[in-house]
C-alpha cells in the first residue's frame, strides 16, 4: 500500500507546491502565501520520503534517524499551517509577532525529538514494536512529543477552518476550508492509532490490524488538506468549465428551433448557418446571446404573433412542458403557413377567428431563464418534427 498511497499523495502535494511557488516568489512580503507554499512542500517531502521501504524500514522494524527526519517534515508542515492561520486571522503587525512566538514554541518540538531519540539510541536500537512502554522509555517519550504536537496542530487547523468557513461568503473558500478541516480530522485518526500502538499493546492492541487504516487516513487527510487550501485557486476555473459546458449544451439544443426560423427568414442571422454546432467551442457566451436574439427576431419575422391553431393557450397553472409544447406547435404552424400569409392569419383561420396569442416567452425573465425556456421550446419543436411526415420536415437541420 505504501508504494501507491505515498507517491500519489506526494505527487498532489508537489503539484500544489509548484502551483503556489510563483505567487510566493512574487509576493515574498505576504507571509501567508509563503507559509501556504512551504506547507505543501513539507507535506510532499514527508510523503515522498515515506515511500521507499528500503529506507523507512518495515512497520515493526528498527527506527533510524531517517525515520526521525521524515516525521520532522510533518512538524514543519504543521508549523507552516499555524503561521498561515495566524496571518489570516490577525492584522499584519500582530500576526508577525504571534507567528514568531508560535514558531519559537514549535521549534522546541524537533529539538526535543532529536534529544529523546539520541537518548533512546544510546540505550539500544529503538523499535516500533514493544510489549510494554517501560521497555523503551526514551523512545516512548519521543513518540509522545511527536504525536502530541501533531494532534494539537491538526486539531487547531480543523477547528479554525471549520469555524471560519461559516464566516466567508466566497463559495470556493468556504468549500476549501471545510475540505481542509475534514482532512485534518482524518489526520487525527493516524495520531490516535499511533498512540494506541504505544500505550495499548500490552492490553491486547494489535498494531498490524489498523496500520493500513491509520496510514491511509494520514495520506488521505494530507491530500484533502492540499485540495482544500488550493480550492480558491482552482475552484473558479472549475466553475468556468461548468459554465462553458452548460452554455455549449444549451447552444446545441437551441439549434432545431433556430435553424427552422433561419430557413424561413435568413436575414435575421448575421452569418450563414454552419453545417453543425459540434465545433462551436469559442466565444460561446456571445454565440448563445446571438442565437437567442436571432430566435426572437425570427419569431417577430413570422408576423409578430403566433395564434393557436388547434388549442387555446394553456393557463398559468399548467406545467412548463405543456406551455413549451404549445409555443412550439404555434411556431410550427406559422412556419407551415402558405407564402404571403402570416402565422397570425393562419392561426386565426384554423381557430375559427380566435383572437391572437402573444409572442412566445413569459415576461420578466433574465437571460438565463430565457435560455432555459427557449431550450424547452426548441426540444418540443424538435420532437414535433420527429413525428411529422417526411415532407413536413424540410426545414429541419
Amino acid at each position: 500500500m505504501n508504494g501507491v498511497r505515498y507517491p500519489l499523495g506526494a505527487a498532489i502535494c508537489c503539484l500544489a507546491f509548484v502551483r503556489t511557488l510563483p505567487p510566493a516568489l512574487r509576493r515574498g512580503s505576504e507571509q501567508a502565501v509563503v507559509a501556504l507554499c512551504a506547507s505543501f512542500g513539507c507535506q510532499g517531502m514527508y510523503l515522498a520520503m515515506s515511500a521507499p521501504t528500503s529506507l523507512t524500514g518495515t512497520l515493526f522494524g528498527t527506527v533510524t534517524w531517517y525515520n526521525v527526519s521524515v516525521q520532522m517534515w510533518i512538524i514543519a508542515a504543521i508549523a507552516c499551517q499555524q503561521v498561515l492561520l495566524i496571518h489570516w486571522l490577525h492584522a499584519p503587525e500582530e500576526a508577525r509577532v504571534r507567528a514568531r512566538r508560535r514558531l519559537a514554541l514549535l521549534a522546541c518540538v524537533p529539538l526535543a525529538m532529536a534529544v529523546l531519540f539520541e537518548l533512546s539510541v544510546l540505550h539500544g536500537h529503538p523499535r516500533n514494536n514493544f510489549a510494554h512502554p517501560r521497555e523503551q522509555p526514551y523512545f516512548v517519550a519521543y513518540q509522545v512529543v511527536y504525536l502530541t504536537a501533531f494532534t494539537l496542530g491538526k486539531a487547531v487547523v480543523a477547528k479554525a477552518c471549520w469555524f471560519y468557513a461559516r464566516l466567508t461568503e466566497d463559495v470556493w473558500l468556504r468549500l476549501g476550508l471545510r475540505t481542509a478541516a475534514v482532512g485534518a480530522c482524518l489526520d487525527l485518526v493516524y495520531a490516535l492509532g499511533r498512540f494506541a500502538d504505544v500505550f495499548l499493546v500490552h492490553r491486547g492492541w494489535d498494531p498490524s490490524t489498523w496500520a493500513d487504516v491509520t496510514r491511509t487516513c494520514l495520506t488521505l487527510g494530507m491530500i484533502l488538506n492540499t485540495i482544500g487550501w488550493t480550492a480558491p485557486l482552482w475552484g473558479p476555473r472549475v466553475r468556468a468549465v461548468q459554465v462553458w459546458w452548460a452554455d455549449y449544451r444549451r447552444f446545441r439544443k437551441l439549434r432545431p428551433l433556430w435553424y427552422a426560423l433561419y430557413r424561413a427568414h435568413p436575414e435575421t442571422s448575421l452569418q450563414p448557418a454552419p453545417r453543425s454546432d459540434l465545433f462551436a467551442l469559442w466565444d460561446l457566451r456571445f454565440r448563445l446571446h446571438r442565437r437567442v436574439i436571432e430566435i426572437r427576431d425570427g419569431c417577430l419575422a413570422l408576423g409578430g404573433q403566433v395564434s393557436p391553431g388547434l388549442a387555446t393557450a394553456p393557463g398559468p397553472d399548467r406545467s412548463a412542458e405543456e406551455r413549451a409544447q404549445w409555443e412550439a406547435a404555434h411556431i410550427a404552424a406559422a412556419l407551415a403557413a402558405p407564402p404571403g400569409q402570416s402565422g397570425g392569419e393562419a392561426g386565426e383561420k384554423a381557430a375559427g377567428g380566435a383572437g391572437p396569442a402573444p409572442v412566445m416567452s413569459p415576461e420578466n425573465m433574465d437571460f438565463s431563464a430565457d435560455v432555459r425556456w427557449l431550450v424547452q421550446v426548441s426540444q418540443a419543436f424538435a420532437s414535433s418534427l420527429a413525428v411529422r411526415p417526411e415532407g413536413d420536415r424540410a426545414a429541419a437541420p
